[in-house]
Formats: structure tokens, C-alpha cells, sequence
């Protein structure tokens, strides 16, 4: 019989984390689940961990799933043999290190059937080890609205995990995660199911945690991966809107956009060298829309765009500093 949900869990060296999000997930309200496991060639015990958990749960051993990899391919390699694996209705990502509530799967499949939706989305919590925040994911009732939003990423989140999606989606092949996007790939997939889903419907509750502790996350150090990744990123989105005749019609959203990636990643690394490689990166579309800025956007990308990198590590530097004395007086409030 097929499950009515697949949940797909991708993992890599996360000993720390593993048993949690395991038992998160075997103890959900909901029963038609099938578990589809990675393991992206670990070299820790995160697999042993698993295991050990798994036999916590007899109830739920025939519908787990392991699959491995005898050697690291990155997360969007795992993420596509976790999709091609999985026999569910729809799907639901939740990474190793992270975990969810109780019921998140039983709410999300029970939204789904009352309003027949493609995508279910919900908000969710952002973990430091010093205090959870509630992040409220925003969608439209404008099919058009929430592709756009998605591809700006700024009030509608890119996560695959905080989503419960109709599994034809996934498995449509232009769906894919491209396997050489391990930053982004999740920014990636989501603009087309965005793109191809009819209706989308949102929980205004939080179920997923997603930690921010994790010092071994992809995301904590900007590295060449990550801009090379960002550029390849639009790159395909382009290809793909033109593919469908539709780039002209979301041109100037995605030149902003564009900027705004590349402002991040200026702002958030430390190398300057990198800065300096990178300098060009998106060169015509900055010309076009850079008066659109925030004026500390705006003064990173005129000191790299001018070659002034001493100066824009300076301001990095002073960023840096104002975000850890802002952090600490939200803990202290």
C-alpha cells in the first residue's frame, strides 16, 4: 500500500544531533509514514546512533528505509536519492540535526486533503542555544505573489523542511536538485515547485526547529563553494524562466534579487580575497538597481565594486561586532 507521507532525512556526521531528530520523528501522531534515511557516507557514528533509536520503536521498523553512500556527495545528491526512493503521496524534508513537534505531519497531511494543496507550509522555530524564536513563513493567496516572494526570499522562506509537498512535484525531473548546488539547493527546488504548484496553503503554527547550533552546518562559513553556488544558482533560474518564456515578465525582480545575494554573501564572509574574485559578480545587473539599496548594502557593494577590499573587511568587521552587541542585548532583555 502506498504511505501517505514520505519524510526524507539526508545525514552526514551529525552524532550530536541524530537521536533527537529520530525520535522526533518516530513519535509523530501520524502513522502512514515512510522514513527514507541517507547516509552521505558518514564518518562518525550518526548511522550506529540511528540504529540504536530505530530499535526504541518496533512499531516503525517496517517503514524505515536506509540508504547509503559509500562515500560524500553532498547534500543535494542525498536529497535526490532520498526523492527517488520515497513512494509517498506527498514529502516532507527534515534535516539530521534539526527535529519537529509531535503533530506537524498529521496537521500538515490533514491541510493538505481539507484544501486539496499542492504545498502545505508552516512557521517555524529558529534554535540558538540560548532561545528559540518563532519565524513566521508568509504566503500569499496569489499564486503569482508566492513565486515571486520565493524568488526574492525574503518573507517566504526557501526551507524544504518546513513544507509538506504532493510527491509529483518532487519527482518531476526539471525538480531535481542539480547535484553540484550544495548551497542554494533548497532556494533552487523551491522556486519551481512554486512555479509548477496550483495552490498552496499555510498553518499559522510553528512545528519544525531548525538549529542554529550546529558548527559543522554548510551554511556557518562563507567559503569560494558558496559563491560559486550562488551564481550558478541564478544562472539556472534563468535558463529555466526561459525556457518557459517567462524571464522578461520576472527580469527586474530577479536583478534585485541578484544583488541581494551578492551583498549577503560580500557582507557575511570573512576573506577579502574572496571579495576580490568576486567583485564583477552580477556587474551590469548592480548598474541597474543599486540606488534600490539599504545604505550599508549599498557602501559594501561600492567599496568592492571600487576595489577599496581593505576598507570593505573594515565594515565587515564593524558589522560583525554590532550584530554579537545586538545579539547580546536580546539575550539580556
Amino acid at each position: 500500500m502506498i504511505p501517505k507521507v514520505s519524510i526524507l532525512i539526508a545525514i552526514y556526521n551529525v552524532s550530536e544531533y541524530i537521536e533527537k531528530c529520530a525520535h522526533s520523528l518516530f513519535n509523530q501522531t501520524f502513522t502512514d509514514i515512510e522514513y527514507i534515511f541517507v547516509n552521505d557516507g558518514s564518518l562518525d557514528t550518526s548511522i550506529e546512533k540511528l540504529l540504536n533509536v530505530i530499535e526504541q520503536y518496533p512499531e516503525r521498523k517496517n517503514q524505515i528505509k536506509i540508504f547509503h553512500h559509500l562515500i560524500n556527495k553532498g547534500s543535494a545528491a542525498a536529497k535526490n536519492t532520498a526523492i527517488d526512493n520515497s513512494t509517498g503521496c506527498y514529502i516532507s524534508f527534515v534535516d539530521s540535526d534539526d527535529y519537529i513537534e509531535p503533530e506537524m505531519i498529521e496537521v500538515l497531511y490533514m491541510k493538505a486533503k481539507a484544501e486539496n494543496a499542492d504545498i502545505v507550509v508552516s512557521d517555524f522555530f529558529i534554535e540558538s542555544k540560548k532561545k528559540s524564536i518563532i519565524v513566521c513563513d508568509y504566503i500569499s493567496e496569489i499564486k503569482e505573489n508566492n513565486f515571486i516572494n520565493m524568488i526574492k526570499h525574503e518573507q517566504t522562506s526557501s526551507s524544504m523542511c518546513n513544507k509538506l509537498v504532493k510527491s509529483t512535484l518532487y519527482k518531476r525531473d526539471d525538480c531535481r536538485v542539480t547535484e553540484t548546488l550544495n548551497y542554494c539547493e533548497d532556494w533552487h527546488i523551491m522556486t519551481r515547485l512554486f512555479f509548477y504548484a496550483n495552490k498552496i496553503v499555510k498553518i499559522n503554527q510553528a512545528y519544525y526547529h531548525y538549529i542554529q547550533y550546529n558548527k559543522n552546518s554548510i551554511t556557518k562559513t562563507i567559503n569560494h563553494m558558496h559563491f560559486e553556488n550562488v551564481v550558478q544558482f541564478w544562472e539556472l533560474l534563468d535558463t529555466f524562466l526561459k525556457e518557459h518564456n517567462e524571464f522578461e515578465k520576472y527580469k527586474q525582480v530577479i536583478e534585485i534579487s541578484k544583488i541581494q545575494s551578492k551583498v549577503r554573501l560580500m557582507i557575511d564572509t570573512h576573506s577579502s580575497k574572496l571579495r576580490k574574485e568576486f567583485a564583477n559578480m552580477f556587474h551590469d545587473e548592480e548598474t541597474n538597481c543599486i540606488s534600490d539599496f539599504k545604505r550599508g548594502e549599498k557602501l559594501m557593494l561600492l567599496l568592492v565594486r571600487y576595489k577599496y577590499f581593505g576598507l570593505a573587511q573594515l565594515f565587515h568587521n564593524f558589522l560583525v561586532l554590532k550584530h554579537k552587541k545586538n545579539l547580546q542585548k536580546k539575550v539580556e532583555d
